[in-house]
């Protein structure tokens, strides 16, 4: 039979699919608490700093950009330890990519479409310096998660989450019982 044939392919394209929903729905979740806070401390700079302090478009936004790069680090710890992403490179880049990709279409759709003069304007008129260290925090954001890997491999070393199964490989880890074994066990119960 052809079905099982290619049922390990089969499988195989499954858990890839639920893989890629696992890091889609990661990475939106970052993405939509990184975007409310950053209109959150937007609304804080346009309200209450920019007015009273009587500052320039650049310097308000250079001073509330930290703000946002602390709400960005903990929004992607918080991700990573309520959803137990694993400690894999590649996986944690997949998310910081696709939260970037989230996050950068919700910026172009606010300032293409929201901004009155249109999106020529509004590159044009923005600060060069704070444009460029936007787009620093920008790649630090899609970077953070895999940033946070090193965190937590030093927070490793001063054995703060020492089990004793760090080292070991997979098959030493989880035991494989095979067919042979288990009638062994179903006997001697």
């Amino acid at each position: 039979m052809i079905l099982f044939e290619t049922s390990a392919s089969i499988f195989e394209l499954l858990w890839d699919i639920t893989l890629a929903v696992f890091v889609i729905r990661i990475a939106f979740v970052y993405s939509l608490l990184s975007f409310a806070s950053g209109v959150l401390i937007t609304y804080f700079r346009i309200a209450q700093l920019f007015p009273l302090n009587h500052l320039t478009q650049p310097q308000s936004e250079l001073i509330t950009l930290p703000m946002w790069l602390l709400a960005i680090t903990l929004w992607a710890r918080f991700a990573i330890v309520s959803y137990e992403v694993p400690r894999v490179g590649g996986f944690r880049l997949a998310i910081g990519a696709m939260s970037l990709v989230f996050l950068l279409s919700a910026e172009l759709a606010g300032g293409v479409f929201l901004y009155e003069k249109g999106y020529t304007a509004w590159i044009w008129e923005t600060d060069p310096f704070a444009a460029g260290l936007g787009a620093t925090a920008l790649v630090l954001f899609g970077l953070m998660p895999l940033l946070l890997m090193v965190l937590e491999q030093q927070t490793d070393e001063i054995r703060e989450t020492y089990h004793g199964h760090e080292k070991k490989p997979i098959v030493a880890a989880v035991p494989i019982v095979t067919v042979t074994e288990k009638a062994d066990q179903d006997r001697s119960k």
